[in-house]
This record gives structure tokens, C-alpha cells and sequence, in this order.
């Protein structure tokens, strides 16, 4: 399983990357994208789902 984690912040990233890494293991991969703040994470979501969706 792979799951995709997109954020508000760099600094969210972070804290999930260390966090994930030593809860899920080698089971489950995962991966996390920042964006700068709200505002853009809201503006480029709909965007991105699409793409999400063409891909699964």
C-alpha cells in the first residue's frame, strides 16, 4: 500500500516523514508534498485529484 500525503506546510512534511517512518515501517510506503500554505493547497487540489484520478 502507498499512501500520499499532501500539506499545508514544509514543516508538516517534516514532522509526518519522521512520524510515518517510525510508526508504519517498511510495511506501507508513503510519500508527502507541501505546499506553501492553505490557500495554494486549496487552489492546486482540484488540479491535482484529477491527475489522481486519470492515474489510478
Amino acid at each position: 500500500m502507498h499512501i500520499k500525503f499532501l500539506v499545508e506546510d514544509f514543516s508538516t512534511e517534516e514532522t509526518l516523514c519522521h512520524l510515518f517512518a517510525n510508526i508504519l515501517g517498511d510495511r506501507i510506503t508513503f510519500d508527502t508534498h507541501s505546499f506553501q500554505g492553505k490557500r495554494d493547497l486549496l487552489s492546486k487540489l482540484p488540479k491535482r485529484l484529477k491527475g489522481y484520478k486519470k492515474w489510478i
